[in-house]
């Protein structure tokens, strides 16, 4: 078969076709690190890709919900804190209250004392984070403690998924904290009563009251310590998400990643062809050129 110029300019432009093609490719790759961009460059390492992508996005999303529970439940472990000091001061107000050298004006002077620290205990129980109210349950659009300490919320629980099937609980309840849902004491009605034994002089009543703030205390702690572990467990879920999420972006990486050296290689090699294919093409060209004139 004789080869003539047309089928020798026709190999070489299509020989120059595939060399600027495949220099296309890796310059994107070189480019851009990605060895995977479609199916069809790979497509069972698409299809992984695809499969890791959906993992780092519930991972990423589980993460986000796992920081901001655990930043939620340490802030209300701080406000129980706080409680937890107020019912402090008020048994020690109560306690000098007793002492025989008071009188009904000492102690009318003690009861402003603690009404200030019933209003200072709503406001704690009313405390606010990021997503709402933090002592109100489920419910936490609205505050849990109405403006004489009555209690509006609910004894909900809210969970943050931090693993396939495994559920973290995310809220600290207000209604064992400072209620008698939990089968304590109303803490606020125990601060009012206190402040009404010492405003009418009942001595014996404020005697009752140090007891109870001792006991209101202790309800008060036990839910602080158990908020202070969800915050814990939140923070190290967390903590393993985000190591569970670097390492399936390091084998999404392995997967995807182009290696530079190997890269830049290629690309030295494609452009080296495709000169090659240029020089062919001008060289044939150039023939034809010469014969035509000849």
């Amino acid at each position: 078969m004789r080869i003539t110029d047309g089928i020798m300019m026709s190999e070489a432009l299509l020989a120059e076709s595939r060399a600027q093609t495949k220099m296309a490719e890796v310059m994107q790759e070189s480019a851009t690190g990605n060895m995977i961009s479609q199916p069809s460059d790979d497509p069972s390492g698409f299809g992984t890709l695809v499969s890791i992508d959906s993992q780092l996005s519930i991972m990423q999303g589980r993460q986000t919900a796992a920081t901001t529970a655990s930043s939620n439940v340490s802030l209300a472990s701080g406000a129980l804190s706080s409680a937890n000091d107020l019912l402090t001061q008020a048994g020690q107000i109560a306690l000098t209250a007793v002492n025989g050298s008071q009188d009904a004006t000492s102690r009318s002077i003690a009861a402003a004392e603690v009404q200030s620290l019933v209003q200072q205990m709503i406001g704690i129980g009313n405390t606010q984070g990021p997503d709402g109210y933090l002592f109100g349950g489920t419910s936490t659009a609205t505050p849990p403690f109405g403006p004489a300490g009555n209690f509006t919320g609910n004894n909900g629980i809210t969970q943050v998924e931090v693993a396939q099937g495994v559920l973290v609980n995310s809220n600290v309840s207000g209604a064992d904290a400072f209620t008698a849902a939990g089968g304590g004491s109303n803490v606020i009605a125990d601060l009012q009563s206190l402040a009404t034994a010492l405003n009418t002089n009942n001595v014996a009543g404020i005697q009752s009251s140090i007891g109870q703030m001792a006991s209101d205390r202790q309800q008060v702690s036990a839910v602080m310590v158990q908020a202070g572990a969800t915050s814990d467990t939140l923070a190290a879920s967390a903590t393993l998400i985000t190591s569970l999420t670097t390492a399936a972006e390091t084998s999404r990486a392995a997967i995807d990643n182009a290696a530079t050296p190997t890269v830049y290689s290629e690309l030295a090699s494609t452009q080296t062809a495709y000169q090659a294919s240029l020089s062919v093409t001008q060289q044939i060209l150039s023939l034809q050129s010469f014969s035509s004139q000849g």
